[in-house]
C-alpha cells in the first residue's frame, strides 16, 4: 500500500476526481492505528475527501475513532460534516457513550449539542433515548437546548404533555420577566434606530467601529431582548404542538 500521507494529500477537493477516487479506495485498506490520520487531516480541502473514506470503511472499523468522528458534527458548515452525520446515526448505540460525555463535560457548546440534537438523537427510538434521559433531563433547565430536549422526552413519553407545559409556560414566564428588567434597566432605548445608525457606517470602518463603542451597552441591551424574544417564540411554537392547537 501507498504511504498513507500520500494518499490523504489526493483527497484535496481540486484533485482530478480519478486520482481522488483512487486514493479514496485505496485508503480502505488503513491501518486501524492509522485511523486518527483522517478525521479532518490537513485543511478543510481534504475534509470531504476523508469523510468520504469514513464512510466507505463503515462500522465497526470506525469504531476507534468515534470520538472523533463526533466533534466533526460541531459545525456543520465543515467539509464532510453532513456526510459523517448520517455515518453516526446509522451506528446508533455505540456512540451513546460519547453523547453521554458531551452532554456532560460539554454542555456550554450549545452549538455542539444542538447539531447532536438536530442530526443524531432526533433520528432515535425510545429505546435509545432512555439510555440518554438523565442527560436529557438534567439539560431540561437550559434554553434553546432545553427545549430540545423538553421536545424529545415528551415525543418518547418519558414526560407527559401536561409536565412539560408546566415547564414550559415557567420557561416563558421567566425570559417574559426577564424582558420587562431589561426595559426597565434600559429605557427608551430604539433598537431599530441604533441599527439603522451602524448600517449608515458599515462601508466606512472607523465610523462602523467608533459607533459600536460609542453604543456598546445598547448592542448588548438590544442583542440580550431580540435573543429573549426569539426564545419566547420558540416556546410557543413547542407549546403549540404539545398542547395539538398547532
Amino acid at each position: 500500500m501507498e504511504d498513507i500521507n500520500a494518499l490523504i494529500q489526493k483527497l484535496d477537493w481540486d484533485t482530478p476526481e480519478a486520482e481522488q477516487a483512487e486514493a479514496i479506495q485505496k485508503l480502505q485498506n488503513i491501518q486501524d492505528e492509522e485511523l486518527h490520520l483522517l478525521l479532518q487531516p490537513l485543511g478543510k480541502e481534504y475534509w470531504g475527501g476523508a469523510a468520504e473514506v469514513i464512510v466507505k470503511l463503515g462500522y465497526p472499523r470506525v469504531k476507534p475513532i468515534l470520538p472523533g468522528l463526533l466533534e466533526w458534527i460541531q459545525d456543520m458548515n465543515w467539509p464532510g460534516s453532513r456526510r459523517i452525520a448520517p455515518l453516526l446515526r446509522e451506528i446508533g448505540d455505540p456512540v451513546i457513550p460519547y453523547i453521554q460525555d458531551v452532554f456532560r463535560n460539554q454542555s456550554q457548546d450549545e452549538e455542539w449539542m444542538y447539531w447532536i440534537f438536530e442530526m443524531i438523537i432526533d433520528y432515535w427510538n425510545k429505546e435509545q433515548i432512555v439510555q440518554i434521559q438523565e442527560e436529557l433531563i438534567r439539560l431540561t433547565a437550559g434554553g434553546t437546548i432545553g427545549l430540545k430536549a423538553l421536545r424529545i422526552l415528551w415525543v418518547h413519553q418519558i414526560y407527559p404533555g401536561e409536565a412539560v407545559l408546566l415547564l414550559l409556560e415557567d420557561k416563558k414566564q421567566r425570559a417574559l420577566a426577564e424582558i420587562a428588567q431589561l426595559e426597565n434597566t434600559y429605557p427608551g432605548i430604539d433598537c431599530e434606530a441604533l441599527k439603522r445608525g451602524f448600517s449608515e457606517g458599515i462601508f466606512k470602518p472607523g465610523l462602523c467601529k467608533s459607533y459600536l463603542e460609542q453604543h456598546r451597552e445598547e448592542f448588548s441591551f438590544c442583542n440580550r431582548k431580540s435573543s429573549l424574544h426569539d426564545f419566547v417564540s420558540e416556546i410557543e411554537e413547542l407549546v403549540s404542538k404539545v398542547s395539538g392547537t398547532e
